[in-house]
């Protein structure tokens, strides 16, 4: 799935629409009324764009394709089938797909504190997370050639044991934990400084004796 935004702040899966089907999608007769009220949705297939209604509301045309639900309460958002609508801080009504779109617990984080990277930080999720520059790994570190490209480490969390692991893979640079190389599977503990190549991480885990998913 690809999420794209559009230049009125809609959300959308790119794949399933060529162009942001809130805003320039379809044409056609039938007319839906995008009232005020955000806390409800009734479901629409199909293609559609808005236009402004003298009311105050947003009116869209639904293409041949479209069909609309028995709920056609004014008051009330229309979204997209396969799409619910959800209403951010400022106000605004964004379609997100629940079809595709799934969510990955965050176990915890790296950061960089010493690198080109400095300040930005990395997520950790309920497996082997692969580390290194290539876009195949689960920890993208991009900027520090002395990174190997594909699994120049792993950090493991394992749910049952609620624990950390760094797991040193065959690299032409050495692997420190808290300025010790590493050589073979070590626990990870809070605020651990790991340093890949040239760049220095911190680990900031999200899962503890405090917290954990299961």
């Amino acid at each position: 799935m690809a999420v794209k935004e559009c230049d009125n702040g809609h959300l959308y899966d790119s794949d399933m629409y060529s162009s942001c089907p809130y805003c320039n999608g379809g044409s056609g007769n039938n007319e839906i009324v995008f009232g005020t009220d955000v806390g409800a949705t009734a479901p629409v297939s199909g293609g559609f764009g808005p236009s402004g209604g003298n009311d105050g509301s947003i009116r869209t045309s639904i293409g041949s394709g479209g069909s609309v639900g028995a709920d056609d309460d004014s008051n009330r958002t229309v979204a997209p089938a396969g799409y619910r609508a959800a209403e951010d801080r400022s106000g605004r009504t964004e379609a997100v797909s629940e079809k595709k779109m799934g969510i990955q617990p965050v176990t915890g984080w790296i950061v960089c504190i010493e690198g080109k990277n400095k300040g930005k930080s990395f997520s950790l999720y309920d497996k082997q997370n692969s580390i290194g520059r290539g876009h195949d790994n689960d920890v993208v570190i991009e900027g520090d050639s002395t990174i190997s490209r594909d699994n120049h480490a792993r950090i493991a969390y394992d749910a049952r044991h609620n624990a950390f692991t760094l797991i040193a893979k065959e690299s032409i640079n050495n692997i420190y934990l808290n300025d010790e190389p590493v050589y073979a599977p070590t626990k990870l503990s809070a605020y651990d400084v790991i340093e890949f190549g040239e760049s220095k991480f911190m680990f900031v885990p999200f899962c503890s004796d405090r917290f954990h998913w299961t």
